[in-house]
C-alpha cells in the first residue's frame, strides 16, 4: 500500500527534476533569493581580558552577555532583521554553554541551513537522543526535544551541529504553523533536501505528532515558490478551497515571454507577489524602472488574455480577505474561459 505522502513527493521530485534540466529557464531559482546559511557570529576570546573589563564593557554596550560566560561583540553591524540577530546570538550561547550533546533543530535549524522562516522563533530548538532532564522554566528561551536521531539525520553547518536538511523539512512541516511550514519546506528543497529522504523520514514518523500537517505540506510544497511572500500567498489561495495553483508559468505574449510568480493556467488567472525589497534600490535597480518594468509586464499579460492579482506583504496579515479576493477573481477568469469557448454569453 503506497504511504499518504508518496504522491506529493513524487509530484516534488519532478519539479526538481525540471528545475535542474542544464536547458531549464528555472534552473537559476535553486540559487536566487537564497542567501545561504547565515553566520553565527563568534564569542569572544575572554582569556586576556579581566572580569571588571568585561563588566565595564558589557555596562557601555562593547560586549552583549549572552549566556553566562559567553560574551558577543556588539561592533559587529546589525543585519536587516533584528529578531534574527537575536536568534544568532542565542544561537550561540546555546552552543558555547548548553549540557549534553544536541543538535539544533526544527525552524532553529531551518534558518542556519540557510531556509525561509515566515515567522522568526523566539525560542531555539535543539533535539537529544537522550532525555536531558533540565526542567523548562530554567531555560525559557530554549525548546529541548527528546527522541532518537540517526546518523543520517546529523548534520553540521559553519561548525554548528544541526539536524540534516531533509529531517529539519520534516520536523519543521510537523510543528510550525500551516503557512511557515510551507515556506520552510519550499525553501529547504530549493536549498538541495533530497526527496527520497524526505520521504522515509515521513514514512517514520507515521503516527507521530503532526504527520498528518505534514503530508499536506507537501501537498501544497512547491520548490519552484520565489519567495516567502509567494509561498504564503499560494497557501491562502489553497486553503479558500482553489485548486492548487502551478507556480512559474511560463506565458508568452507581445513584449516577451514572461514567468508568472503562481496561477492557474487553464483560466488565465495569475497571481504576483510584490515583495517591497524589488523597489529597495540597490541591487534590484532604480525603483522608478522596476515599477515601469512591471507595468509593461503587467500590461503584456493583460493582452495575453491573463487575469493578474498583485499580493503585498501587508494583505498576508488578513488571509480571509485576501483568500476571498483571489476566488472572486478566480470565477471572474473561469467565467471568462467559459465566454471564450462559447459556453455562456458574456455581457459587455
Amino acid at each position: 500500500m503506497t504511504a499518504a505522502h508518496v504522491p506529493a513527493i513524487h509530484r516534488i521530485s519532478r519539479i526538481l527534476a525540471t528545475m535542474r534540466a542544464p536547458d531549464s529557464p528555472l534552473r537559476t531559482m535553486l540559487s536566487a533569493a537564497l542567501d545561504g546559511p547565515p553566520a553565527v557570529p563568534e564569542p569572544i576570546d575572554l582569556s586576556l581580558v579581566s572580569t571588571t573589563a568585561v563588566a565595564r564593557r558589557v555596562q557601555d554596550g562593547t560586549f552583549q552577555r549572552v549566556r553566562p560566560g559567553v560574551y558577543l561583540s556588539s561592533a559587529e553591524p546589525p543585519s536587516d532583521s533584528g529578531y534574527v540577530d537575536r536568534l544568532l546570538a542565542e544561537v550561540r550561547g546555546v552552543n558555547e554553554r548548553a549540557s549534553g550533546r544536541f543538535w539544533f533543530s526544527h525552524a532553529t535549524a531551518a534558518l542556519l541551513h540557510g531556509g525561509w522562516l515566515y515567522d522568526v522563533p523566539e525560542l531555539v530548538h535543539v533535539t537529544h537522543t537522550f532525555h536531558p532532564h533540565v526542567a523548562r522554566d530554567d531555560e525559557p528561551r530554549l525548546r529541548r526535544h527528546h527522541t532518537t536521531l540517526p546518523e543520517r539525520d546529523r548534520a553540521e553547518v559553519g561548525g554548528i551541529p544541526v539536524t540534516s536538511i531533509e529531517r529539519t523539512l520534516v520536523d519543521c512541516a510537523r510543528s510550525l504553523q500551516p503557512t511557515s511550514a510551507v515556506v520552510a519546506a519550499d525553501s529547504l528543497f530549493r536549498l538541495g533536501a533530497d526527496p527520497a529522504i524526505v520521504s522515509r523520514i515521513m514514512s517514520e514518523s507515521t503516527g507521530k505528532r503532526g504527520i498528518v500537517q505534514a503530508r499536506r505540506t507537501l501537498e501544497v510544497c512547491d520548490p519552484r515558490s520565489g519567495s516567502p511572500g509567494e509561498s504564503a500567498s499560494r497557501v491562502v489561495a489553497v486553503d479558500d478551497g482553489l485548486p492548487r495553483p502551478e507556480c512559474q508559468i511560463e506565458v508568452a505574449t507581445v513584449d516577451g515571454t514572461f514567468f508568472v510568480d503562481f496561477g492557474w493556467e487553464d483560466v488565465r488567472l495569475a497571481v504576483e507577489f510584490d515583495g517591497a525589497v524589488k523597489y529597495s534600490g540597490g541591487e534590484y535597480g532604480d525603483p522608478d524602472r522596476v515599477r515601469y518594468l512591471e507595468a509593461v509586464r503587467q500590461r503584456a499579460l493583460e493582452a495575453a488574455g491573463w487575469i493578474v492579482i498583485r499580493v503585498r506583504w501587508e494583505e498576508l496579515a488578513d488571509p480571509l480577505a485576501l483568500g476571498l479576493r483571489i476566488r472572486r477573481e478566480y470565477e471572474r477568469a473561469r467565467y471568462r474561459r467559459r465566454a471564450r469557448d462559447g459556453r455562456v454569453l458574456m455581457a459587455v
